[in-house]
């Protein structure tokens, strides 16, 4: 991810958005936030701006103004515990500029998107709109308490990054010379909407000879996907059922709420009824929105 800071941070050679690095673990005190940290110590000198998460979208669209009008070289989202489910979120990850009221005034905001988004969690969940939009770093220490392993090559990571920072920089910085120097080679992995992203981290990796950039990335999208899943058993129902016919919201009523997993639709806990069959719903922001079936 350093990569990512300093080729476009400081020398402006990512020209389109970066996906949300989301690092996830499977217990409490792997060191997620202590990686982040020690990133952006190589950045910027100092520790990583944090954002936690809102309770519904408006309060994620409220804080990601509060937090780009600071004009960030990173974004943490740290300790994510809900699903992450944000089209707030999700649109300020693929576009390059931001525009919202500003909060307790009339006029309006346009701000450029230029940071880093990083994002921690255990065993985090997030909404199929989310999944494409983000990389999976997973940490896994293999023991159960994590936090209380002493057997570090360096055991304050923190001071160690503080001494040693400008060597760090230097060999950030001498990598993305190298790829420079190799006429900017495009990476060999590409992921939609962040090409841009992809074709230079992926060329300094190449270049570098570290092997495996975007390597998990079928395999997140698979175990990601449950919202995927269950459209497709729902759809795949409907069409043994009734195939081409126009049908009402009642007639697949039983389909809906008989799916498993649950189709994504209405307030989590609410149970499916013919008013949300009917409602339009939309899987992700660059489909358009079309009702499900008619609500007769």
């Amino acid at each position: 991810m350093w990569w990512r800071c300093c080729c476009s941070a400081s020398c402006g050679m990512i020209d389109g958005p970066t996906p949300l690095h989301l690092i996830e673990k499977p217990t409490p005190g792997t060191g997620a936030t202590l990686m982040v940290d020690a990133i952006a110590t190589i950045l910027t000198g100092a520790g990583a701006s944090v954002m936690t998460e809102g309770r519904d979208d408006e309060e994620w669209r409220k804080r990601v103004t509060a937090k780009l009008r600071q004009i960030p070289s990173i974004v943490l989202i740290d300790n994510l515990r809900a699903r992450l489910d944000s089209s707030a979120v999700a649109a300020a990850l693929t576009a390059p500029f931001w525009e919202d009221r500003i909060l307790g005034a009339s006029e309006m905001a346009r701000l450029p998107i230029r940071c880093l988004w990083i994002a921690t969690g255990n065993n985090p969940e997030f909404s199929n709109e989310m999944a494409r939009r983000l990389v999976r770093i997973r940490l896994d220490a293999n023991v159960e308490r994590p936090w209380q392993r002493s057997d570090f090559r360096h055991p304050d990571l923190m001071i160690w990054v503080r001494a040693n920072r400008a060597r760090l920089v230097a060999a950030c910085l001498t990598l993305c010379q190298a790829w420079i120097a190799a006429g900017r080679p495009r990476g060999s992995r590409s992921i939609g909407s962040f090409e841009n992203w992809a074709h230079v981290i992926g060329g300094v990796l190449e270049v570098a000879g570290i092997p495996g950039f975007l390597g998990n990335l079928e395999e997140m999208m698979e175990a990601s996907d449950s919202e995927g899943g269950a459209w497709n058993g729902f759809i795949a129902s409907w069409w043994d059922r009734f195939g081409t016919a126009e049908v009402g919201a009642s007639d697949v009523l039983d389909l809906a709420t008989a799916a498993d997993p649950k189709i994504p639709i209405g307030r989590e806990g609410k149970i499916i009824d013919t008013a949300e069959l009917g409602r339009p719903h939309r899987v992700d922001l660059n489909m358009p929105t079309q009702p499900l079936c008619s609500a007769a």
